[in-house]
């Protein structure tokens, strides 16, 4: 596999694949990662920059790159056995929006999380006030036109573990990417390949088909809340406070949410706004506490189903063994490592959600 080295927007200015060895891990929810080995030779030092961009031969498309790594750090070592060592770590572009944070109070009532991004981005990457703030050549890419709504309160968060923490919420995807010599934002839904639906050929691993090694399965709910009281401004008598949930009887686990962080801005929002964004809070919050049921197991990437040919990143396939278990996980990663011993290719699955 060829690599090619970019200069942020400017396109190449290099290409090698003399390297030791190479993990190339792209996320669905998260920051991508990178890390190669190669030899530290003058050539691979002056080519192999902290802030150059890295680029696979396989992920260079007709406008632009998709899945690049900017290289973030690097190091210099020495052995008898190996002579002059270069490791380079990094992330991909997803990681230029870790550069900025949300710089002031926002505030959003039953707006659809996709226009929340897209004005997250917008405020503070595109076109901020500051025009300090802006990231040159950065645009948001086509609206996909997704329906889930909130309520939300937002202020201080880093903008990429702000975006991993809503996406993995609502199983949103993200990326950044290279067209047409611009940093591309985009949000995506992977393609339900489950047993739960019937638009496409379902991927299914399971020891019948000898693509599922190993599987164990655990239900676990000693942190189980289903109600709660959620606590917003104020002290003593004076605390703004709603409830969530409609559990009764022995059916009913209670619990208490800290909701101070929730602001009315001075009074600038109403009251029944208010209580609104501490009920969205409070939401979010109580998935904490729900009971977890767990199934882990070992695949065969390489059998009847072929990563990236039959299901991608993102997707979400079907599990099943032998006691009648089944569950729809979904794949939050993709790990390619290549070294001396060959090339692989493993995908990581989320917890599983047992059917």
């Amino acid at each position: 596999m060829d690599i090619y080295v970019l200069d942020g927007l400017n396109g190449a200015i290099g290409m090698f694949d003399n390297y030791q060895s190479v993990i190339w891990n792209k996320q669905y929810f998260g920051q991508d990662d990178l890390q190669l080995v190669t030899a530290a030779t003058e050539e691979n030092l002056e080519l192999l920059q902290i802030g150059k961009l890295l680029v696979r031969d396989i992920d260079i498309t007709e406008d632009g790159y998709k899945n690049v790594m900017l290289i973030k750090n690097r190091s210099i070592s020495f052995d008898d056995e190996t002579g002059w060592m270069l490791t380079i770590t990094g992330k991909g572009l997803k990681n230029l929006l870790a550069r900025r944070i949300i710089w002031s109070q926002l505030n959003y009532d039953n707006v659809t999380i996709e226009d929340v991004i897209r004005d997250v981005i917008t405020q503070n990457v595109i076109s901020p006030s500051d025009s300090n703030r802006a990231i040159d050549n950065f645009v948001l890419g086509d609206k996909q036109n997704f329906t889930d709504t909130a309520e939300i309160q937002l202020f201080s968060e880093n903008i990429a573990d702000w975006l991993e923490n809503i996406c993995t919420q609502y199983n949103y995807g993200w990326d950044v990417v290279i067209k047409n010599n611009q940093y591309v934002f985009i949000l995506y839904k992977g393609t339900d390949r489950s047993y739960n639906q019937d638009a496409v050929a379902p991927v299914v691993f399971s020891p019948e088909y000898d693509n599922l090694y190993s599987s164990t399965y655990s239900h676990n709910q000693d942190n189980y809340v289903n109600a709660a009281l959620v606590g917003g401004e104020g002290d003593g008598t004076q605390k703004r406070t709603t409830t969530i949930g409609e559990a009764t009887g022995l059916d009913r686990y209670e619990g208490y949410i800290d909701g101070s962080s929730v602001s009315s801005n001075g009074e600038i929002i109403t009251l029944d706004t208010y209580l609104n964004l501490l009920k969205s809070y409070g939401e979010e919050q109580i998935k904490q506490f729900q009971k977890t049921q767990t199934f882990e197991g070992e695949i065969e990437p390489n059998g009847m189903y072929k990563l990236n040919v039959d299901y991608f990143l993102g997707d979400v396939v079907q599990i099943e063994n032998e006691k009648g278990i089944q569950a729809t996980p979904r794949i939050t990663e993709i790990i390619y490592s290549e070294d001396s011993n060959g090339v692989s290719i493993v995908p990581t699955f989320s917890e599983w959600e047992v059917n």
